[in-house]
C-alpha cells in the first residue's frame, strides 16, 4: 500500500495536537512564518532554525547548452533565490557514514617539559666537574655525568658556578722554586699545559657554559627532548564534475552529502563522497607524480566552493 504524502493540511493537524493550540491558529502561524521567510529572504537572508537559509545572490551572464536540442542558448545577468540546508538538519536527516573520518583542526599543545630555564649548578664532589640540573630537581640523587659518582643536587647554585654567585677571589699560587723544572721534558710544553688543565677542576671564579654538564634528566624521570609541535592535519578535499556544464568543481569533505550550486551554470546538485576520476583530487592523479606546470593547470581549471559560516 502507497503511502499517503506528508500535505500542509496533515502538517497543520500535527502542529496543532502537538503544541495544543486550535488548526485555524496553527494555520494562521504557518502563513505568517512563511511571509516572514519571503520578506526577509528578498533583503539580507533569513535562516529558520534548525532547517535552512534562504537569501538572495547575483547570478552573472553565462552560456548553457539545451540539452534536448544542444543549442546554446545566454542567460542574462538575474536575481536568484539560493537555498542552503543547515548541517545539523542534514546530519539529522542523513547521518554520515561511520568509516567517513572527521579531521578536526585544533591546535596541539606542546607538553610542558623542562627546559633549564630555571636551572642550578653545582661541582661533583669527587672530581669537581660542574654540573648543572633542573631547580624542579633539587633534593634528588643523580649520577656525575664525568666520574659517575652519585650527587645530590642542591636548592641553590654553588658562587662561582654558571647560576651561582661571584666567587670570592683566591690567593695567588705560591712561587714555583727554581730548581723544578717548568715542564716535563718528555712532553711539548703545550702537551703538558693541555694534560695539566685535564686534571685539574674547574677554576671557581670562571662561569664558562662550556665547561659545565648538564645533567642526565631521563635517569631522573624528566623527559629531555624539546616538544616540536606537529602540523595541522590538510582538510581533506573533493573534486569532482558538474553534471549539467562538466565544469570541474572542488569543495571540502565536510560538505559531502548536502546540497549547493555550481558556481557555473547555477543548477542545484548534492556535493558526493568521492571524488571523480581525472579530477584535482581524483584516484587516479594521486599516487602520479606530476610537474608543476601540469599541476597548476589542473588547479587553474578548477572552481573551488567554500563551506558557508552559518552551515
Amino acid at each position: 500500500m502507497k503511502k499517503n504524502n506528508y500535505n500542509k493540511t496533515t502538517l497543520v493537524r500535527e502542529l496543532a495536537f502537538n503544541t495544543g493550540i486550535p488548526q485555524k491558529k496553527a494555520r494562521a502561524v504557518l502563513d505568517a512564518l512563511r511571509q516572514i521567510a519571503y520578506r526577509e529572504a528578498c533583503d539580507q537572508g533569513i535562516t529558520i532554525p534548525g532547517i535552512c537559509r534562504l537569501d538572495v545572490i547575483r547570478r552573472k551572464a553565462r552560456k548553457m547548452r539545451n540539452p534536448q536540442t544542444g543549442e546554446t542558448i545566454l542567460i542574462a545577468e538575474h536575481d536568484s533565490l539560493r537555498v542552503r540546508i543547515l548541517k545539523k538538519a542534514r546530519n539529522i536527516v542523513t547521518p554520515p557514514p561511520e568509516n567517513m573520518v572527521t579531521v578536526v583542526e585544533t591546535p596541539i599543545t606542546p607538553s610542558v617539559i623542562d627546559d633549564f630555564s630555571n636551572a642550578v649548578s653545582f661541582c661533583c664532589a669527587k672530581c669537581g666537574q660542574e654540573i648543572e640540573a633542573p631547580l624542579s630537581a633539587a633534593g634528588m640523587n643523580a649520577e656525575c655525568p664525568a666520574c659517575g659518582s652519585t650527587v645530590t643536587i642542591p636548592k641553590d647554585s654553588e658562587p662561582g658556578t654558571l647560576h651561582g654567585p661571584p666567587a670570592a677571589a683566591q690567593p695567588p699560587p705560591p712561587p714555583v722554586p727554581a730548581s723544578q723544572p717548568a715542564a716535563s721534558p718528555s712532553l711539548p710544553s703545550a702537551a703538558f699545559n693541555a694534560t695539566k688543565a685535564s686534571t685539574l677542576p674547574p677554576h671557581p671564579g670562571i662561569q664558562n657554559k662550556s665547561q659545565t654538564i648538564r645533567i642526565d634528566l631521563a635517569a631522573l624521570g624528566f623527559d629531555n627532548a624539546p616538544a616540536t609541535p606537529q602540523p595541522l592535519p590538510r582538510k581533506r578535499m573533493l573534486s569532482f564534475f558538474c553534471k549539467n556544464c562538466s565544469q570541474e568543481i572542488e569543495a571540502p569533505a565536510d560538505m559531502a552529502g548536502s546540497a549547493t550550486e555550481c558556481p557555473s551554470c547555477g543548477v542545484s546538485f548534492e556535493v558526493p563522497f568521492f571524488s571523480d576520476p581525472g579530477t584535482l583530487h581524483g584516484s587516479d592523479l594521486e599516487h602520479k607524480q606530476m610537474d608543476a606546470t601540469t599541476l597548476k593547470s589542473i588547479k587553474n581549471r578548477t572552481i573551488r566552493i567554500e563551506v558557508p559560516d552559518d552551515v
